[in-house]
């Protein structure tokens, strides 16, 4: 059955140090509209801080945020097409929003927040703990702002709780839909080998110049 409700991040509370590091919200969201299983992704990037750029505003209300006013925002991001839901409330993120001229609907914005959870019906990626940055162009440069879009090598995805870490790049997603099936079978070390197995075939594969 359809999911149509939201898929929450799990167990963040036992998220490890090394996973903190913050990702690239642009590329996670072009992998996350890209995958038939969203669960693999959407797992890994939880609790993680993510950037994005370029996130032109759809909507904007004013909120009270522990007696604080903040504003609830929801955005575009160019290269997934889905939207991005976040609330701010601290000093530096409202004077960027409220400084000269002042942000509004279809201005874009770059933050960086957690992910807390993706809601499917919605095609919304929901953040929490949430900073704007700086205003922002609604679009890249051709060719040099969206790595998973222009560079194949740019890393989606990171696997940190087996021996080794392992990265796994755009050009390799499609192995994250065999996560759930490996995990649900094998665990974590039976979907570490999976992983170091393939990338390290692919990797040879490359070299040899017979994959891309």
């Amino acid at each position: 059955m359809k999911t149509k409700v939201l898929l929450l991040c799990l167990g963040i509370s036992t998220i490890l140090p090394l996973r903190a590091a913050t990702s690239n919200g642009n590329d996670f969201a072009l992998a996350l509209s890209e995958a038939s299983n969203k669960s693999p992704a959407l797992d890994d990037a939880c609790g993680r801080p993510h950037f994005f750029r370029f996130l032109t505003i759809s909507e904007m209300s004013e909120v009270d945020v522990d007696g604080r006013p903040g504003v609830r925002i929801v955005a575009s991001e160019p290269a997934s097409l889905m939207n991005v839901e976040f609330t701010v409330s601290a000093s530096n993120s409202m004077k960027v929003l409220k400084g000269s001229p002042e942000t509004k609907v279809g201005d874009a914005v770059a933050i960086t927040g957690k992910v807390e959870s993706c809601d499917e019906g919605r095609n919304t990626i929901v953040l929490s703990d949430s900073i704007v940055r700086h205003k922002d162009r609604a679009k890249p440069k051709p060719g040099k702002e969206l790595l998973a879009e222009v560079n194949p090598s740019a890393v989606v995805y990171s696997y940190t709780e087996g021996p080794r870490p392992l990265q796994v790049e755009a050009r390799d997603r499609d192995l994250l839909e065999r996560k759930d099936a490996i995990m649900a079978n094998g665990g974590g070390k039976a979907w570490f080998e999976f992983l170091e197995a393939e990338l390290a075939k692919r990797a040879a594969a490359r070299a040899k110049g017979g994959q891309p």
